[in-house]
Formats: structure tokens, C-alpha cells, sequence
């Protein structure tokens, strides 16, 4: 930071100087202002940042602006440099980069290299070499260290042995602000730590210090440094690309141990080496995370490849017997024959389309139109050679000459699985009839079955056969309705896959991350730490990487009162147990600590997505109930005042037999009965499942 400085007597004046600010006699219009020298302008001088370096430029003034003797006549202004003197009239100033007025002795800061610091002396040359031997010494023992926690212990230690001192600190930067002990050393009594005040500022300049009498040091104050007591200091902060990320902190009690500026320049070199050695760590743990993962990532695609190729080779096998069955079944009678060889016919297909499946490059067959006649002929074949069997028979409606969207892959073969496990089911004598039928861009294939048949239950491959080829079906009143797209518009759109959102700031995390969302058929979507603006899509999860963001709490909050994320389950990564109460309370539904494996991850996830499904399906439970109240009620307020009106009506009708319109009230009051019997039948009834998932009340 840069300052400027002026003697008031004996007084030594010292302005900060932290942006652009005008010099002169206005106090109300100048930062830096002495209102009793007349030599010098309302407003006299600026001074400006401009592309980090400071300028200074005269603004018009009576008797001018001088930079170290020379007058300022460049009307852009002049570059500054550490040390430089101003001289506005009377008044002088010094620029200066540092704190102004140490005397590098008793109050040091920003001093050089090592080499810079001897001083051209003989018996400096020894104490030169004796501090590289430690300096050396000490690195080797901290570069021994792989875990950056022991590296961090390793640190202060050996920074302790190399200068000295009577107690150590290692802090870091806390993320809601402030600073917060990593590790600490030597003579700590309790209660007696260090001050707050030296650490803001060495954060603050971006400079290690030294002061033999910190009670007086000019650069420090508060509370903390009255109740210290300590004889002298070091403390010098650790960067990461610019960035102050902790700081190391030394003293001793006594005051007849003063450090040295040799001293300074000592620990502010080992305070560099051990932040590079610290961020080399750091760097190395995370790439062997990475390894790991690509390595666990690799091992499980190789198992799934493996177990591709078995499942391949198990089909390629089957395949043998079952041409073997069909040759030995064309001998046999007719009826058990063509049975047989239609089922042997569907084994065929159901291992051609697996076999197609297990293809890396495997790729859905383009749709195309069949007729409604070929369609029929197919399935009315494969359906007979069954009915003769169980000695029933087939009805076959009239075929209209018109075609649905056949797209592509197995159909007639789904629709077998779907409908043959039931004709199987039928007794000897039974009729089963077809009828055709049309609605809303389907064509509709109703097949009548006789009573005592349960609605089909289709096996997982042939509901997905049936849904990819955009087919749905209805079991109501012993009839099974099948619904078929007749063209490519009518086909559902394929769902698009949830989302995964993350918000971090660390792309380190992004590898992991896609490979937990493809376990999990999502998409990886990044977030920034403000929620985005509605219209937002569907998001199945919210990941926060406690790391990776600044503000942890804020973020949590802001996303769980955003509309889109109200209910959305927000998992925080790399949290701490302590953090956890507070994370919860912002709104967190779960946390993970730092080190976690991918499928830890992952199966937290799906424990969350469970939890979110129970609660759905309670919720939704808890309004069929209401629901069902809410029918009662009504039932019973409607039949009190229905009652009354029948009463009535009654009694009129029997006054005026003629009058017709009291007919009509009555048989108006028995529809309303009738509604009445429905909503008691709403109290009543059970739900019933169907196929898709949904659950609806039947009322007969």
C-alpha cells in the first residue's frame, strides 16, 4: 500500500493512500489537506492509479507542484516512485510504497533477498552460510513431508528451530472472514494468543514485518497487542498467486532478544519455500485424487466391457439351441407345433435385438410406416397357434386400410409379451375378438377378453419396447386397449434427463462430478453462486462445494429460496462437522466431508433422491386424504338441505299430482342423490395402481 507522509512539528503524518485522491487546502474537497498554509491551493495536486502505478499531476495551482526539486509541467502527470518527495509551497510530503518512518531496526518490513540483506563484512559471511546451511536443512525436512497437514506442522516447527523463537503460529484464512489457528507451538499459555491487528496488516501490505517493541510499533494497535507482552515478533504472510491464504506468525517474550532485520529476511525466505512447498502438496494430493478416480473410472468401464463381451457371448450360445428347437419343431402336429415354433420365433427376435444392443456402436432403427392389415396378419398368426392350443378362439374385426408409425425394433414382438401371458390364462371354449377404433392421432387395437382375467403385467424389456415405440395400453371392463402412434408426430418426445447442478469454483471437481451424473443418467450443469433467473429447468439435485465457494452460507441460502430450488435436495461437498449446523439451518438437506470417493457421492445421492420420493409420495397420500374428507363433508351438507327439498317436493306432488314440473325437481334431486352415492364412494374406495405409475380412485 502506498502513503504519504509530512512532519506537523515533530509529529510524523502518515495518509494511506488506497485510490485516487486530490491534495490542497479545502479539507471538504481534499483527502489529504492542510488548511493553514497559504502557500498552498484550495486544490492543489492529484494523485491517481493508473495501470498500477501511481501519478501525480499539478491541477492549475498559484505556486506549482515540485517532484523532487523539478516542477510538474507534463499535463498528464508524473509516474511516482518510492521515496519520492513532493513539494506543494510550503508544504512537503514524502511517497513512499511501505509504512512510512520505520527506522528497518527496532520496526522493519519489506526488506530483500538474503544476499541483499549482509552486509559486506567478513563475520557476515559466516552468519550467511550458517543460515543457508539451516535454511537448506529446514526445506529438506519440510519437502520430506507428502500430506500437506504434516507439511503444514513441518512449517512452524522448523521455523521455530531456524529463528529461534519462544512460540509459533500457523494461520489461515477463514472463509466467512477473519483468520483461524492451524497449528501452534512453544511456550502458548492459555488464554494468550496473538494479535489480530498484526495479521490484518501484513495481510493488508502483503509484507512480512518485524518489531522488537510491539506495543509501540506504529502500524499495529487494538486490544489483543495490549495483552500480548512479547518482547519482539516475525510474522510474514503465505501467498498463492497473489492470493494471502494464511500467514506464519513468530515471538519471543524477553525484550533483550530482539530479531534482526537478517532475521526478517531469513523467515520471509522460508515463509516463500514453504508456501510453494504447501501449494506443491496441495497440488499433488489433488492430481493423485484425480488419479484415483480415473483410475476406479477405468476399472469399472473394464468391468462393464467385460461383462458386455460375457453377456454377448451368453447370447451367441443360446442362439445354437434354439435354431436346433426350431428345425426338431417343424415335425411336430399342428396345433403344439405352431406354438412352438411362434415362441421359438419370439426367442429369435428377443436375441437379435440383445445382440444389437451390446453393440459399442449400436443405433436405434429408423421408423417407417406398416399397415394396420400386416400388423393384424402378424400378431393374429402368433396369437391363433396359442388359442388352439388352450381350444379357444379368435374373433378377427373387419382391418381398416389405413398405417401407424412402426419405429423401430421388436414391436409385434412387445406387443406378444404384453398380451400372450394372458391368452395363456384362458380357458377351453372362450371367444377373444378384435376391434379397430380411432382417436387423436392413434389407432386403437381393443381386444375383448372374458371375465376372470387380471389386468397384464409386463415384464421390464417389454414395457420399455412398448414405450420407446411411443405404444400405450388400458385395461378396463375385461377389454385391453392398445394405443398406437400413427405417425411420427404423434410419438412421445423423449423425456430430457434431470439435471445435476454444481456450484464451485474449482473445474478440478468437474471430472468427478460427469462421471457420478452418467451413473446416474443426469446432466452435469454448472451454477454460478447467485441463482440463475426463472424460466430454470428441472434440477433433481443441488451440489455446493463448500470449497470452491466464498460465501457458503449466503449460496445455500439464496438457491433455497429461489421458486425452481425450494424442494430440491442441496447436498455440500467438502464441509467440515462444524460447519454442519449452520449449513443445515441455511437451508442444507445433506453434507459430505473433504476426501470423499465418487461412490460415496453417488449413493448419497440416491439416498436423497429415496428421501424425496417417501416425501412425494406422502405429500400426495396427505391430499388423497384430504380429498377424501373434503367429499365427506360435502356429501353430508349436501344431503341435509337434499333431504328437505325431496320433503317438500314430495308433499307438492301429492297437492298438485298434475303439475309435471315437480316431476322434474324430483327426478333432478335423485341425480343429485346419485352424485351424493359418489363422493361417499370417494370416502370408501381404494386407489388403484396402473402401469405408468399413476394411482387413480375407482369408482366403478
Amino acid at each position: 500500500m502506498a502513503y504519504l507522509s509530512w512532519l506537523e512539528g515533530t509529529q510524523l503524518m502518515r495518509h494511506a493512500v488506497h485510490e485516487a485522491c486530490q491534495l490542497g487546502r479545502d479539507p471538504l474537497a481534499c483527502a489529504v489537506a492542510q488548511p493553514t498554509l497559504n502557500g498552498v491551493s484550495r486544490v492543489h495536486a492529484s494523485i491517481d492509479r493508473i495501470g498500477g502505478i501511481w501519478w501525480v499531476k499539478d491541477l492549475e495551482s498559484l505556486n506549482g507542484t515540485f517532484l523532487n526539486g523539478a516542477p510538474l509541467n507534463q499535463p498528464s502527470g508524473t509516474a511516482l516512485q518510492d521515496g519520492d518527495e513532493l513539494a506543494l509551497g510550503d508544504w512537503r510530503l514524502t511517497f513512499t510504497e511501505g509504512f512510512p518512518g520505520l527506522d528497518g531496526i527496532t520496526f522493519a518490513e519489506r526488506v530483500g533477498d538474503l544476499f541483499y540483506e549482509v552486509r559486506p563484512e567478513p563475520a557476515q559471511a559466516m552468519v550467511l552460510i550458517r543460515c543457508m546451511e539451516l535454511l537448506q536443512r529446514s526445506t529438506e525436512k519440510l519437502l520430506r513431508q507428502v500430506d500437506s497437514d504434516a507439511m503444514v506442522k513441518g512449517l512452524l516447527e522448523e521455523s521455530l528451530h531456524l529463528l529461534h523463537g519462544d512460540r509459533g503460529f500457523l494461520v489461515m484464512t477463514a472463509k466467512e472472514g477473519g483468520w483461524r489457528t492451524a497449528h501452534r507451538v512453544g511456550d502458548v499459555q492459555e488464554g494468550i494468543g496473538l494479535s489480530r491487528s498484526v495479521l490484518d496488516y501484513v495481510a493488508r501490505e502483503h509484507t512480512a514485518v518485524l518489531s522488537n517493541s510491539p506495543l509501540g510499533d506504529p502500524r499495529f494497535g487494538g486490544m489483543s497487542l495490549v495483552e500480548l507482552h512479547r518482547g519482539s515478533l516475525l510474522c510474514a504472510p503465505m501467498e498463492d498467486e497473489g492470493d494471502i491464504h494464511g500467514a506464519l506468525y513468530l515471538d519471543r517474550e524477553s525484550e533483550g532478544r530482539p530479531f534482526s532485520r537478517f532475521d526478517l529476511a531469513v523467515f520471509q525466505a522460508f515463509v516463500r519455500l514453504g508456501s510453494m512447498a504447501l501449494r506443491q502438496a496441495t497440488l499433488n494430493r489433488r492430481a493423485l485424487s484425480q488419479a484415483e478416480q480415473q483410475g476406479e473410472l477405468l476399472r469399472l468401464r473394464t468391468g462393464f466391457q467385460r461383462e458386455a463381451d460375457r453377456h454377448g457371448e451368453l447370447l451367441a450360445a443360446m442362439a445354437a439351441p434354439i435354431r436346433r428347437l426350431q428345425s426338431w419343431a417343424e415335425d411336430l402336429p399342428h396345433a403344439a407345433g405352431a406354438a412352438i415354433r411362434t415362441q421359438l420365433d419370439q426367442l429369435t427376435a428377443l436375441l437379435d435385438s440383445g445382440s444389437r444392443e451390446d453393440m459399442p456402436d449400436h443405433a436405434p432403427l429408423a421408423g417407417h410406416p406398416l399397415t394396420l392389415a400386416a400388423l393384424q396378419d402378424e400378431l393374429v398368426i402368433r396369437w391363433e397357434s396359442l388359442l388352439n392350443l388352450r381350444k379357444a378362439r379368435l374373433c378377427v374385426a373387419e382391418v381398416p386400410s389405413a398405417s401407424i408409425w412402426m419405429s423401430g425394433g421388436p414391436l409385434v414382438v412387445a406387443l406378444a409379451g404384453l398380451v400372450e401371458p394372458m391368452l395363456m390364462q384362458l380357458a377351453a371354449g372362450t371367444v377373444v375378438s378384435t376391434r379397430w377404433d380411432q382417436e387423436r392421432s392413434f389407432r386403437i387395437l381393443r381386444l375383448s377378453l372374458p371375465a376372470g382375467l387380471h389386468a397384464p403385467i409386463p415384464d421390464p424389456w417389454t414395457q420399455r419396447m412398448l414405450q420407446d415405440a411411443g405404444v400405450r395400453w388400458h385395461w378396463a371392463d375385461q377389454a385391453l386397449d392398445l394405443f398406437l402412434p400413427e405417425g411420427p408426430d404423434a410419438m412421445p418426445e423423449e423425456p430430457a434427463r434431470p439435471l445435476l447442478g454444481l456450484v464451485s469454483d474449482e473445474l478440478d471437481l468437474l471430472g468427478l462430478f460427469q462421471t457420478v451424473a452418467e451413473a446416474g443418467n443426469l446432466w452435469l450443469h454448472p451454477l454460478e453462486q447467485e441463482p440463475p433467473p426463472p424460466p430454470v429447468p428441472k434440477f433433481r439435485f443441488l451440489v455446493v462445494d463448500a470449497r470452491g465457494t466464498k460465501d457458503l452460507e449466503g449460496c445455500i441460502r439464496a438457491y433455497r429460496h429461489h421458486p425452481s430450488f425450494a424442494t430440491t435436495p442441496i447436498l455440500v461437498v467438502r464441509s467440515t462437522e462444524e460447519e454442519t449446523p449452520r449449513l443445515i439451518e441455511a437451508g442444507a438437506t445433506d453434507w459430505l466431508a473433504e476426501g470423499f470417493r465418487w461412490e460415496a457421492l453417488h449413493h448419497r445421492l440416491q439416498v436423497l433422491r429415496g428421501h424425496t420420493e417417501l416425501q412425494q409420495r406422502a405429500l400426495a397420500a396427505e391430499r388423497l386424504d384430504s380429498f377424501r374428507q373434503m367429499a365427506g363433508t360435502l356429501k353430508h351438507e349436501i344431503n341435509n338441505p337434499l333431504a328437505i327439498i325431496s320433503m317438500q317436493v314430495e308433499m307438492l306432488q301429492r297437492k298438485y299430482p298434475e303439475e309435471v314440473k315437480l316431476g322434474k325437481i324430483g327426478e333432478m334431486v335423485d341425480r343429485i342423490r346419485a352424485l351424493v352415492q359418489v363422493l361417499q364412494k370417494m370416502r370408501e374406495t381404494p386407489t388403484e395402481d396402473y402401469a405408468d405409475g399413476s394411482s387413480i380412485l375407482k369408482l366403478g
